[in-house]
């Protein structure tokens, strides 16, 4: 007889603690293995290109104000930023330990945006099962519409897992309203509307959804607690008062849409698709996964499908509602429905793993997969997707020997160059004169591929000569002045004029003879000082 012929229980006439825990131990479903995988995938690819592209002008804004005092960072962002405080107060933080560069305030969207992957696994699996929360996170990962806004150092990544963390509790409180499921939708849910205003689409049906569904006093106090952090929050979008969105209405209301959708699945390469390429794009897609839900789905796949539909489509439908029914609310863009990406993403996965419809499920998702990784290998790969490169345009500039204008075409599009070169004040008095001894100006080509003519001034410095249209320098120093270098950095065209003898000029002076550095003026110029390195 072989001892494994003795009970376990003989032993002493007990199960030893060893033996009890071998037999509680599961193996690890493959699903978790697959998902833990594409955590590690979706945390390289972002790494990769945290730094490929350097900040924009809603970035450098960012990074002025993680360096102010915490009193002036809040009043600053009272006023100038469009969206509640959690993001920057977080980001103030978080730049005292880490610091200000690209990495260091890149890196909390970038968190957001890996943690997105598990958030979508576990919303998708709850929703219908293990099959489509695999499908979701893989989706998550490699759209390089989220891809784009994990190394943006702004609040739509937190809000997209914020917003996402939510819809998984509401999700598990809406199958068991329990105390902890319903404190734990409360406080994400609560944690979304602190980040941006754009959430209150997505929690607000989900509160209405649990009311209906728990009808108990504990969902009660969950939605009223989230009321009340809703409420707090609007003085932040009733005070601000200098970083309008108005811009947004004054875009076609169908144009954005395709935009939206296209760039959703193609990120910044939207803007070669046409008007009907994004309208059609999201038409087809739509169209085909209700086809699969509907003649390939059970029970459990069109169930959970329409919970993901019903919470990402008022994420998009309510705000252009609003903006049907008042105008002056219409703020209806891509990256502000960000929120609905975890329930849509939901939704498409469901449609992949229909049961009888498998092969087909498995080739759209197939199909979105390759979609979605050859879209952000290009958008990495070519610089003409990318964000403005301001700082190769600081880097040829190089440090000042002096004290020194900057003239740059564009406005406040070139406001990262103020965060790039040393010593220059982000807020300047436009009155007063400051004594300087070159003035650089900065101008704008345009983003498609150009063939500028060469020529060669006296002393055999090169210069470029581009197409009639665009805001780039003169070849011609004004009076008082001298050309002493042009020459073409990226989408730019850069001139240094120095001047015969250092002179006192204001902000208003230099846009008042903004004609002279221009061979076509821009329509908005924006000019600062910088002053020497000591």
């Amino acid at each position: 007889m072989s001892t494994s012929d003795y009970s376990a229980r003989r032993v002493g006439g007990r199960v030893p603690p060893w033996l009890r825990d071998a037999e509680r131990a599961r193996p690890i479903p493959i699903e978790v293995w697959i998902t833990g995988a594409l955590v590690v995938i979706a945390a390289v690819i972002r790494i990769v290109v945290l730094t490929n592209q350097s900040y924009w002008m809603d970035e450098a804004l960012t990074a002025y104000e993680a360096q102010l005092p915490l009193g002036a960072m809040i009043n600053t962002m009272v006023h100038v930023e469009t969206t509640p405080p959690l993001y920057f107060v977080l980001i103030w933080v978080w730049a005292h330990l880490f610091g200000t560069g690209e990495v260091a305030l890149r890196s909390v969207s970038l968190l957001a945006g890996v943690a997105l992957v598990p958030i979508a696994f576990l919303s998708a699996r709850d929703l219908v099962g293990p099959r489509a929360g695999v499908v979701a996170a893989a989706l998550v990962t490699f759209n390089p519409f989220l891809i784009w806004y994990s190394q943006e150092a702004r609040a739509y990544m937190l809000l997209a897992a914020l917003s996402g963390a939510s819809f998984l509790w509401f999700v598990r409180a809406r199958a068991q309203p329990s105390r902890r499921n319903l404190a734990w939708w409360a406080i994400w849910s609560s944690l979304a509307l602190m980040t941006h205003f754009f959430a209150g689409f997505l929690v607000a049906p989900e509160a209405l959804w649990l009311l209906w569904v728990a009808r108990s006093r504990v969902a009660g106090g969950a939605v009223a607690c989230v009321a009340v952090v809703q409420v707090a929050m609007l003085p932040f979008a009733l005070i601000d008062t200098g970083h309008g969105v108005g811009w947004i209405g004054q875009i076609p209301r169908n144009v954005r849409v395709s935009q939206a959708i296209a760039e959703w699945g193609v990120s910044i390469m939207y803007r070669r698709a046409t008007l009907d390429m994004g309208l059609l794009g999201g038409v087809c897609l739509l169209a085909l996964v209700l086809a699969l839900l509907a003649f390939g789905g059970d029970r459990v796949t069109r169930r959970g499908a329409a919970v993901a539909a019903a919470i990402g489509g008022a994420v998009w439908l309510l705000p252009l509602v609003l903006g049907i029914l008042d105008p002056r609310a219409d703020f209806f863009l891509s990256r502000n429905v960000i929120a609905a990406v975890v329930p849509l993403a939901a939704l498409i996965a469901a449609a992949c793993v229909v049961p009888r419809a498998r092969l087909l499920g498995a080739a759209l998702a197939l199909a979105l997969l390759v979609l979605f990784s050859a879209a952000a290998v290009q958008v990495q790969t070519h610089p003409y997707l990318q964000r403005p490169n301001w700082r190769a345009v600081a880097h040829a500039l190089g440090p000042a020997t002096t004290t020194r204008a900057i003239v740059a075409a564009n406005g406040f599009t070139a406001d990262p160059l103020k965060i790039y070169l040393p010593r220059a004040s982000w807020v300047q008095n436009q009155s007063v004169r400051v004594r300087i001894g070159e003035i650089d100006v900065v101008g704008d080509l345009k983003r498609q591929a150009l063939q500028p003519q060469r020529i060669v001034l006296p002393k055999q410095m090169p210069v470029w000569i581009t197409p009639q249209g665009d805001p780039v320098p003169s070849i011609v120093a004004p009076p008082g002045m001298r050309l002493l270098a042009r020459f073409r950095v990226a989408n730019w065209l850069v001139a240094r004029f120095v001047l015969d003898h250092p002179t006192r000029l204001s902000v208003k002076q230099l846009l008042a003879r903004e004609h002279q550095y221009f061979i076509r003026p821009p329509r908005d110029n924006l000019v600062f000082f910088q002053r020497p390195e000591r």
